[in-house]
């Protein structure tokens, strides 16, 4: 793709959400003419934005002069006044592409269904502590044109499908994608539009973190060198001795899970993957291995929130898909001493949830979901209940529990049929346990 900051003068940025705003910021300090499009009717835009905008539907020969459209990972590029876009030749591409064309330092890039946040994250404090002027950016919160400001060291971007799909030239130090599994099929329609999605992470890489267990983790271009992690015992790469919990390098102990903050088989493997790819970057592996004993896990992924009346209590709420809700059964089920009581359930976005049958059988002991496709959960589970709301929930689930046993919130679907967004979800979960009887 030509250089759109060099060749372009005329843009439109659609979205007003973070992205979308931090393009329009970046655009005009770039001197370019911008215009801003929010597909809402009814859109809150800021007042301090003194360009032209249009919410809604667009006016006839809207497109007329314009070269680049820049579209918030929010919408989809499929949407028909997208594609006239790009009919009348302009060029339709995300924030992302932008940073790709403009960044002057190392990127590392991480993407996959579940665990995303915690290895962009960790690979970013793990950077720090060793002294490395490090930022994580992209789908993680602080969009990644903000992030050039900033002049880090080493970029880490948490890169979402959506993201990856207006993405050309973006080239990575290093990239990994941890996991596919049924996510957004509302959007790509298919698993395969979704995977093909995500390998576009490895396009320009130099290098992928892989999991020698996984072949959806593969870069499609075997020429890419890989770094292996997995949950085997290898002489080369990252790798796992189950019987005491500890991480490998090259066959020779690195890291015990005890000495961590993270908990679970899938951590086990987020730790991996962050350490393969700082690794990338010729920095002392035994080091970086240190540096991850102070990380401390983002909120709402598996994160244990209370213990009451001997029972625990579990908050994976950031837990938006089939995939995620798998990790965290694989990855705790078996490190439980009591009984399992999962509470799911939401919308899941076009997902077979009856895919998690065999784990509620292996792992679970009563399964308590609610939302709009919380029945299907309900009825596949051997001891499956279904409520109308959060505290209901909490209630059944305590009176269920024993001391010793585990309740874990972890709802394999959306958050919105119910609640703002995951992080309201988890809160009325907290809630709900801070009003059961001591």
């Amino acid at each position: 793709m030509n250089n759109l900051l060099n060749n372009a003068t005329h843009f439109v940025v659609a979205g007003s959400g973070l992205s979308g705003l931090s393009c329009v910021r970046y655009l005009l300090d770039q001197g370019k003419q911008v215009k801003l499009w929010d597909t809402r009717p009814h859109a809150h835009i800021p007042d301090t934005l003194t360009i032209d905008v249009v919410c809604g539907e667009l006016p006839d020969n809207y497109w007329q002069g314009m070269e680049v459209l820049v579209v918030s990972p929010g919408i989809s590029p499929a949407l028909p006044a997208i594609q006239n876009a790009a009919a009348s030749g302009v060029q339709v591409v995300g924030d992302i592409e932008l940073f790709a064309q403009a960044v002057q330092c190392p990127v590392i890039g991480i993407t996959g269904s579940n665990g995303k946040t915690t290895v962009t994250l960790l690979t970013t404090h793990i950077l720090q502590q060793l002294g490395i002027n490090a930022i994580a950016a992209g789908n993680v919160g602080l969009p990644a044109l903000d992030a050039l400001s900033l002049k880090p060291e080493v970029a880490v971007l948490e890169l979402s499908s959506f993201q990856l799909e207006t993405t050309v030239s973006l080239n990575l130090h290093a990239a990994t994608l941890l996991n596919v599994s049924a996510d957004h099929l509302d959007r790509h329609g298919t698993l395969d539009a979704y995977r093909a999605a995500k390998q576009r992470i490895f396009f320009h890489a130099r290098c992928a973190a892989v999991n020698r267990d996984d072949n959806e983790t593969l870069p499609t271009d075997s020429a890419i060198p890989v770094i292996q992690t997995g949950l085997t015992e290898c002489s080369t790469g990252f790798g796992w001795r189950g019987e005491t919990q500890t991480i490998l390098y090259n066959g020779q102990p690195i890291l015990r899970m005890v000495d961590t903050q993270l908990v679970g088989l899938h951590n086990a493997l987020n730790i991996q993957a962050s350490l393969a790819l700082v690794s990338v970057l010729n920095v002392d592996v035994e080091q970086a291995a240190q540096a991850v004993k102070t990380f401390k896990p983002a909120p709402h992924r598996c994160a244990k929130i209370a213990v009451k009346g001997g029972v625990t209590y579990i908050d994976d709420s950031k837990a938006t898909n089939i995939g995620a809700t798998e990790a965290a059964l694989i990855g705790l089920g078996p490190t439980l001493a009591g009984r399992l009581i999962l509470i799911a359930g939401g919308d899941a976005k076009g997902a077979d949830l009856t895919a998690l049958k065999p784990l509620f059988d292996k792992h679970v002991n009563a399964v308590i979901a609610m939302g709009r496709d919380g029945k299907v959960l309900s009825d596949i589970a051997a001891n499956g209940h279904y409520v109308a709301t959060m505290p209901e929930a909490v209630a059944l689930a305590a009176s269920m529990a024993q001391p010793g046993d585990t309740v874990l919130l972890s709802p394999a679907c959306a958050s919105l049929d119910m609640f703002k967004n995951y992080q309201h979800r988890a809160e009325v979960f907290a809630n709900a346990i801070q009003e059961l009887p001591a």
